[in-house]
């Protein structure tokens, strides 16, 4: 049951990231991925590589949150170049992340949630 929690947690920051390269402007957004990545840390015991992906993850979507809204905003004749390389790399960072997290082992409030 956990894994289908974190896999909905996983596709809720993926749908943000997917909405966010349509054009689709939200102040939501970064909010969402960051409770996603929060919410599946709370369900997994410390571990720091998990750690140190979610940071990677959380850092990456808000240059790409932060950069395509700034360049989106600024101009409607911007190249997309730096945009994809920016959206590849947080895409790189989730996928880092979704590994991470499959490894990971969950925590005591696991059993307490009735999620084990």
């Amino acid at each position: 049951m956990l894994a289908a929690h974190t896999a909905s947690f996983l596709s809720l920051i993926n749908t943000a990231l997917e909405d966010i390269s349509r054009g689709v402007a939200s102040p939501h957004h970064l909010h969402n991925v960051r409770c996603g990545i929060e919410n599946i840390l709370s369900l997994l015991k410390y571990n720091n590589e998990v750690v140190e992906k979610a940071d990677q993850l959380s850092r990456r979507a808000y240059d790409y949150v932060t950069y395509h809204d700034l360049v989106t905003s600024k101009t409607s004749d911007w190249t997309s170049g730096e945009d994809v390389d920016r959206l590849q790399a947080v895409r790189e960072a989730l996928a880092g992340f979704h590994s991470a997290v499959e490894h990971g082992q969950p925590n005591s409030r696991v059993r307490t949630l009735g999620l084990a």
